[in-house]
């Protein structure tokens, strides 16, 4: 590691006691805040991202239990993350036919729906879904999970537990938003199980960082065809991937390998 002035590290110090409270958690739990202000931090004392990150994670871990403190290379990772995404369009954007396929979003007009194959599948592996934390009215119906966070709600700030079912909405920043929420609380020890369904964009950022915990994955055979609530089907461009966290790789294995292959 280079070696770092004392004027640096004190204006550093400076820079991060500075700071709202309110801001060094949020930090610790969003990547956009903590690259903005990892950004602030380099302009304003010449220090480099490594150094940063690093002393800011020991600001952080100060007053933090044990098993909520980070490391300045994980901080660091989240940044390069971050920093590497491609903000993508999630909407087709050239003309549409009238029966207007174009891919999943979150809300509106542009919501779609998992089919119900794939939602009783989750459900047998895990024997149960206890929290959708990005859905709708509509997909409760057919998801039937016993908490269910919709946009209203905001599942990115509350806490989640148990058997997860995520089919994130698919836009940036939200789909890495929602895919760091869900392995920042894996690792935190605070799910039994998880089922993650996205599109198998393996080139990007939030792909690696699902893959980096997952136990197995199953790439689809074909393309899972989303419905919208008057069952009009989406004529999607690309396959899925289903990402399984826990234990029951077995059942896993066995359910999914319906669908496609399982890695």
């Amino acid at each position: 590691m280079a070696r770092v002035s004392e004027e640096t590290l004190e204006k550093l110090n400076s820079f991060i006691e500075s700071l709202p409270q309110e801001a060094r958690s949020k930090c610790a739990l969003c990547s956009e805040t903590l690259t903005h202000i990892v950004k602030m931090a380099e302009v304003q004392t010449g220090a480099g991202t490594a150094t940063v990150t690093r002393v800011l994670s020991e600001k952080l871990n100060e007053n933090a239990a044990p098993g909520d403190r980070v490391s300045g290379e994980a901080l660091n990772q989240r940044v390069r993350y971050n920093e590497g995404l491609k903000c993508q369009s999630d909407i087709i954007k050239s003309e549409r036919p009238s029966n207007e396929h174009f891919r999943t979003s979150f809300t509106g007009d542009n919501e779609w729906y998992t089919p119900i194959q794939y939602i009783e599948a989750a459900r047998e592996v895990m024997g149960s879904i206890d929290l959708d934390p990005a859905t709708s009215a509509f997909g409760q119906s057919r998801i039937k999970a016993d908490t269910a966070y919709t946009e209203q709600r905001d599942g990115l700030s509350l806490e989640w537990s148990g058997n997860v079912w995520l089919n994130p909405p698919y836009s940036q920043p939200l789909i890495f938003q929602f895919i760091e929420k869900l392995v920042s609380e894996w690792t935190a020890g605070n799910l039994e199980q998880a089922i993650l369904l996205t599109h198998n964009f393996t080139d990007t950022a939030w792909f690696h960082l699902a893959e980096s915990e997952a136990a197995l994955l199953c790439f689809t055979k074909g393309r899972v065809k989303f419905e919208k609530e008057d069952r009009v089907r989406a004529a999607p461009t690309q396959g899925s991937a289903f990402f399984y966290f826990g234990e029951r790789t077995k059942e896993f294995t066995e359910i999914f390998g319906q669908f496609g292959f399982i890695r």
